[in-house]
């Protein structure tokens, strides 16, 4: 991984403008977004193992789907969702700081 796993405690917002071809770059919630037509996906990773994964809701509030991450060898990020509705994630880190968390696409 390009940064320990307690680098990417925290929560983070899609800033998609920032987006290229393969990644996706997630900004903390006080960073200065531009305004955006569309809700933002959110992610939370907490240090317990906790995960919270806020997607747009059928009336585009956001939703927040709950699961357990793990990190795993290589910058790759395990999430597992209990409730079984939902299929796990795999998130690979390319980068992080402070206030910037990159993932590949």
């Amino acid at each position: 991984m390009s940064c320990a796993p307690a680098d990417i405690v925290g929560s983070w917002l899609h800033s998609y403008e920032e987006d290229s071809q393969t990644t996706a770059v997630y900004r903390p919630p006080d960073h200065p977004f531009p305004p955006s037509r569309r809700v933002r996906r959110g992610l939370e990773f907490r240090a317990d193992g906790a995960f919270v994964d806020l997607r747009p809701g059928p009336d585009d509030r956001p939703r927040p789907v709950v699961g357990r991450w793990r990190a795993e060898e290589w910058g790759r990020i395990r999430v597992a969702f209990p409730s079984g509705r939902d299929a796990p994630l795999e998130l690979t880190v390319v980068s992080c700081a402070h206030d910037v968390l990159v993932l590949a696409k």
